[in-house]
């Protein structure tokens, strides 16, 4: 009786050891993809914030470097932002490591095809953000209290008009989400 139960629990063992080892690589692939796949993704997720730090870097350097003193003397051309938008791509090629230089390659192609529109939306940003500075004009005050006006009305603007892309931003979020939602049932 007990060969007969061994014999039967050594055929059961040699039936069922295959397909359980089947399944076990099977998870342990796939638990390898998955990681694999978690990795580039942070990998990306690095490169992404890498480029962005160095085109903001690249781009600050450039305006206090070179910019400001121009705008100072009154000599900021267009030759000049010429010169400037090529500083900033030197800059922030020279910032980024190898790797992050490679992977623009890669996915997006030219490195300076790919960094310019985002030199140039830092350079917007960076305007927008930086304070407005209000000088006083001793010829005529009515026409500073009227500057301060316009100034303090700009920026009131800009504020609100920033308030309302941003939310409409979200509404649009939200009705792609619902949206989804909709298909999903």
């Amino acid at each position: 009786m007990q060969d007969l139960i061994r014999e039967l629990l050594l055929a059961v063992a040699t039936v069922c050891l295959p397909i359980i080892t089947a399944y076990v690589v099977k998870a342990i692939k796939k638990f390898g993809d998955n990681a694999a796949a978690d990795t580039e993704d942070l990998k990306i997720s690095g490169y992404i914030d890498e480029i962005t730090q160095a085109i903001t870097q690249a781009v600050s350097s450039t305006s206090q470097t070179y910019v400001d003193s121009l705008k100072e003397s009154g000599e900021f051309t267009i030759e000049a932002q010429k010169i400037a938008l090529q500083k900033s791509i030197e800059t922030a090629k020279a910032i980024l490591s190898p790797a992050a230089l490679e992977f623009i390659d890669n996915v997006y192609g030219d490195f300076v095809e790919y960094v310019t529109p985002k030199i140039e939306a830092e350079v917007r940003k960076q305007k927008l953000d930086a304070p407005v500075e209000l000088s006083v004009s001793e010829v005529n005050p009515s026409e500073t209290a009227t500057a301060a006006v316009a100034a303090s009305t700009a920026a009131a603007t800009a504020a609100i008009t920033q308030t309302a892309l941003k939310q409409l931003n979200a509404g649009a979020s939200e009705n792609e989400a619902a949206k989804g939602e909709k298909r999903e049932e």
